[in-house]
């Protein structure tokens, strides 16, 4: 059913989001997958080839790689035929990443390069190699792939929000932003109705959607141009009551990380808004709507279809609920 396996290292931090943004990507380019979790950070993905568009997206995941075999550490071997399948000519790397630590990566990663220079006729090297292979040791075992990705975490330090023109203590973590995009299974377009500063709708136009948002503080409209302006994006954002706004057609996604705090503006009052909002937000959404709230909500009595929910800790006073929501 399937012609491939790929092996996905994940954040530790957010593993259960990494794992939600690697099922909702598969799904929004329409490839069948099945997704076995085999130990912490490490996730084994039957698919059909995946492009890479679909991995250029990740944010929650440190490299991708397509599959070639697990063995006992000290013990196990390779086969050869899937780690020759994959080489081209020239030279290759090994490294271990010890998700757990009862392992002597070095005497492990030499081994198992012997290995690869028995099957392949091919040499070592650690510099810049022709084929990157890399292993994650979990449970005992060692699973080995050869690298199809691998995130570049600068260009997400460079994205902090006080590295923007118009800088707010509320904006939410780049790599968590990109995320949310991406668990929305969007394509083509965001709209972000508590757009804030942006960082969403940034990331969304960084991924060459369209970016849409309304926010009720005319400064933070203004903050929000300025740094969609500042990363070469043009965005659609307007001022005005989220609660109350007309829409004209409905969007393919929603994504918002609702305002909240003592300092949120909230017009009429939080509870109120919020209900109002949700009501909006369920019409003017045609595909999946991802909502982040400081706490539990019942989506489902405004007609929305509860996927997933995960709450992430902030600090010790503050969580974020993560909901995926159809129709």
């Amino acid at each position: 059913m399937w012609t491939l396996q790929y092996l996905f290292y994940l954040n530790g931090e957010y593993e259960e989001l990494a794992r939600l943004e690697v099922s909702s990507l598969l799904s929004a380019y329409g490839i069948n997958y099945r997704l076995r979790k085999i130990g912490t950070q490490a996730l084994l993905v039957d698919s059909d080839e995946i492009p890479d568009v679909v991995m250029k997206r990740l944010a929650l995941t440190h490299r991708v790689m397509e599959y070639l075999g697990a063995l006992r550490a000290g013990s196990g071997r390779l086969l050869c035929e899937p780690v020759c399948r994959v080489m081209v000519p020239g030279s290759f790397s090994l490294r271990i990443k010890k998700i757990d630590k009862d392992i002597n990566s070095m005497l492990e990663e030499r081994r198992i390069s012997e290995q690869i220079i028995e099957c392949c006729d091919a040499r070592v090297d650690l510099k810049s190699p022709d084929n990157e292979f890399y292993g994650m040791y979990v449970d005992g075992t060692v699973y080995v792939g050869m690298t199809r990705f691998q995130k570049d975490s600068k260009s997400f330090l460079s994205r902090k929000p006080q590295y923007r023109p118009y800088f707010h203590p509320s904006s939410i973590d780049p790599r968590i932003a990109r995320a949310l995009v991406n668990i929305s299974e969007a394509t083509r377009e965001v709209m972000d109705p508590f757009c804030g500063t942006g960082g969403i709708l940034i990331e969304a136009g960084l991924m060459g959607m369209k970016a849409h948002g309304v926010d009720i503080e005319e400064k933070m409209v203004e903050g929000t141009r300025m740094n969609l302006s500042y990363y070469g994006i043009e965005g659609d954002i307007l001022r005005g009551d989220t609660s109350r706004i007309e829409i004209d057609r409905p969007y393919e996604s929603v994504v918002t990380d609702v305002p909240y705090g003592k300092s949120t503006v909230v017009g009429e009052g939080r509870d109120m808004l919020y209900r109002a909002a949700f009501r909006k937000i369920y019409e003017m959404c045609s595909g999946k709507t991802v909502i982040v709230l400081p706490f539990e909500h019942d989506f489902n009595s405004y007609g929305f279809i509860i996927e997933e929910m995960i709450a992430i800790r902030v600090h010790k006073s503050l969580n974020r609920h993560i909901y995926k929501l159809g129709k």
